[in-house]
C-alpha cells in the first residue's frame, strides 16, 4: 500500500529533481531528468510502496508541472 512520504514544492522541487537527491548532500549532482522538464517542474510527490514481502518495496517521484499534469515518474527500487 502506497502512502506519501513527502511533497517537494517549487524551487525545492526543482533542486531535487537537478541534484537527485532529497536532502540535497550529493557531492556530484545526479539529475532525474533533464532539464527541460526539470524547469517546468512546481512539485514532486515522494511516494513509498510496501507490499510485505521481500523484494516488493519501492518509491516513487512524480512531478507535476504548475497546472498539475504529470511530467514524469522516477522509480527507484527498495529505500
Amino acid at each position: 500500500m502506497p502512502y506519501v512520504r513527502k511533497t517537494f514544492l517549487g524551487e525545492k522541487a526543482r533542486q531535487v529533481a537537478r541534484t537527485g537527491s532529497v536532502t540535497g548532500q550529493h557531492v556530484r549532482p545526479n539529475p532525474w531528468w533533464p532539464e527541460d522538464v526539470c524547469r517546468k517542474i512546481e512539485k514532486i510527490v515522494w511516494a513509498v510502496y510496501c507490499m510485505g514481502e521481500t523484494g516488493e518495496e519501492w518509491q516513487e517521484f512524480t512531478a507535476y508541472d504548475e497546472r498539475g499534469k504529470i511530467l514524469n515518474v522516477r522509480r527507484v527500487e527498495g529505500y
